[in-house]
C-alpha cells in the first residue's frame, strides 16, 4: 500500500479558511471587503460544520482538530456548538488574513494544491 504523505497543517488551514470565506459570498478583491464582511458575518444563514471542513481538507479528524485549533487561536475563525453540531465561522480577522495572503498561499502551495485536487476539480472558492 502506498504511503500517504501528509501536508503541513498550514496548507490545510488555508483551504479551510478559503472554504469558510466562501460562505460570505464576497469577492476577495473588492475595495470595501472588511466593512462588507463585518456587515455580513452576523447574518450569514449558512453554517459550515466540522465535517465539511474535514471534507474540504480531505484529511482525518486529528488534522481537522489541529487546523481548527490553529484558526481559532489566531482569531481567524470561531467554533460554536449547538444541538445540531459544530458551527465554524470565519471572523473579520480571518477575512483580512485571507485577503492579504491569498495570492502568496496560492503561489507558495501551488504544488501541494495541485496534488490535493489531482482527482477532483479545484472548487471555485479556492481560486
Amino acid at each position: 500500500m502506498p504511503e500517504r504523505r501528509y501536508k503541513g497543517y498550514r496548507i490545510y488551514a488555508y483551504i479551510a479558511l478559503a472554504r469558510l470565506f466562501a460562505e460570505l459570498d464576497l469577492d476577495l478583491g473588492q475595495p470595501d471587503l472588511l466593512a462588507r464582511a463585518a456587515e455580513r458575518l452576523p447574518s450569514v444563514p449558512g453554517r459550515v460544520s466540522k465535517e465539511e471542513i474535514l471534507h474540504a481538507i480531505r484529511s482525518n479528524s486529528h488534522m481537522t482538530e489541529k487546523v481548527l485549533d490553529h484558526l481559532t487561536t489566531e482569531g481567524f475563525a470561531t467554533v460554536g456548538k449547538d444541538d445540531r453540531g459544530y458551527d465554524v465561522r470565519i471572523t473579520v480577522r480571518g477575512v483580512e488574513h485571507l485577503r492579504d495572503f491569498h495570492r502568496l498561499y496560492k503561489e507558495l502551495y501551488a504544488r501541494e494544491l495541485a496534488e490535493h485536487y489531482r482527482y477532483l476539480k479545484e472548487p471555485d472558492w479556492i481560486r
